[in-house]
């Protein structure tokens, strides 16, 4: 009987089997030198903004875009796909740890490279937002020749990376001077977010089909980026109000008796809980809910953390319902709970079965937790019925993209690593 590999032959044979396929990428990255390459980083808003890039330059050149994967496994196979046949690509470029950012730059070495914003996730492998900034300043630093950083003028830890850009820089921004400036901008329900980006030569009045104040930014970072490529003004606008958000990225989904659901179930960062809460705050409808899942990330104790969501969904809905693993976390006072101002459940399949008892016509629900959770099946489940109930299936895609959304495996089968 032959001798089964150690665990350190495996783990040498699967570090030779990456290496060889970023150094394939790398090769067939240096003999592409037609293709345009577009990456975008930051800690949220990645995936709208190379959305809707990819939306405006598909109907102008061939494109190729990545999207919602967005770290080396992915990465390096897609650089490979890339021919000189795609006048560009786009790439969402994302790391889960420190020293990620620099072989990937070093792969990609985009023409444009855009910052989107710099927050604290991936708290446990990067510790602080100083130390995300340093990380994703690599992009910049690895621009093609004549490349341009786009940076967001209102954020500071992402501004600050100006000093590190190999090239020319473009801000784009909403409160501070920038070469493309978003304003007027309007957002809320039934209406969707509308806003003027100004920048060189350019003047346009938008409508989308986002919801969401804080939409303004992947929007003008995209726009920025096609203008700076040369596409028209009126396309950038026909592609612009003709954009469908990517779904669970406060993707709109309209429910029976005029209830209308907005779907923020992919990721859950503490920076991002004010922004998506703001969607209701202002709203004039019967009924306005939270409906909270599961952070991505937390600063502090889980308690803490918890607590200070449960405070700010309070002062923007009628109702805040819980759900999850640490419902129990949000401490609300006996009187909210008694009156049914907070109500907490365990599992998913709980909140579907009280919505659709207490639904209320006209009603507005926002879902916002982490994709781990899957909180979209309670919005789902008021409009069909949900095979799949799992607690923990350990994946990311969205329920209906999944291919056990209609047949669930048995729970006997083994988790995915």
């Amino acid at each position: 009987m032959g001798r089964q590999p150690n665990g350190l032959t495996t783990r040498f044979g699967a570090f030779l089997k990456r290496r060889a396929v970023f150094n394939l990428a790398l090769l067939a990255r240096l003999r592409n030198r037609h293709t345009r390459y577009i990456s975008v980083t930051g800690s949220s808003a990645k995936t709208t903004t190379c959305s809707l890039l990819d939306h405006i330059l598909a109907p102008v050149a061939p494109t190729k875009t990545l999207a919602f994967y967005n770290t080396m496994p992915t990465i390096a196979p897609f650089v490979q796909s890339v021919t000189a046949d795609h006048d560009f690509a786009v790439i969402e470029t994302g790391i889960d740890g420190p020293n990620r950012m620099r072989h990937l730059a070093r792969l990609i070495r985009p023409h444009v490279g855009i910052i989107t914003m710099i927050g604290l996730e991936h708290r446990k492998t990067l510790r602080s937002v100083d130390v995300v900034a340093a990380e994703k300043g690599y992009l910049i630093e690895q621009l093609a020749k004549n490349g341009v950083a786009l940076l967001n003028a209102d954020d500071e830890m992402t501004a600050g990376l100006e000093k590190r850009a190999n090239g020319r820089v473009i801000k784009f921004g909403r409160d501070k001077p920038a070469d493309y400036r978003a304003v007027s901008v309007s957002a809320g329900l039934p209406d969707r977010l509308s806003l003027t980006i100004k920048g060189p030569d350019l003047n346009l009045d938008l409508q989308t089909q986002m919801v969401g104040k804080h939409l303004w930014l992947p929007v003008t970072a995209a726009v920025a980026c096609a203008s700076h490529l040369g596409v028209a003004p009126e396309t950038i606008e026909r592609q612009v109000a003709s954009f469908q958000p990517p779904v669970g990225r406060c993707s709109i989904m309209e429910l029976p008796n005029g209830r209308t659901a907005v779907l923020d179930t992919y990721k859950a960062p503490q920076h991002s809980l004010e922004v998506a809460f703001d969607i209701v705050r202002s709203l004039t409808c019967p009924h306005r809910r939270i409906v909270f899942g599961q952070l991505s990330d937390n600063t502090g104790s889980s308690d803490t953390s918890y607590r200070r969501a449960y405070r700010q969904a309070r002062e923007a809905a009628d109702e805040v319902i819980f759900v999850g693993e640490h419902a129990h976390r949000y401490n609300a006072s006996a009187e909210d709970e008694a009156s049914g101002r907070a109500r907490k459940f365990r599992y998913v399949e709980e909140v579907a079965n009280y919505l659709k008892d207490t639904a209320i016509p006209g009603e507005v629900i926002l879902f916002k937790s982490n994709a781990k959770l899957h909180l979209e099946r309670a919005a789902l489940a008021q409009v069909e019925t949900i095979a799949c109930w799992e607690r923990n299936c350990g994946y990311k895609t969205f329920c209906k993209h999944c291919e056990y959304y209609e047949n669930p495996r048995r729970q006997d089968v083994a988790e995915p690593a």
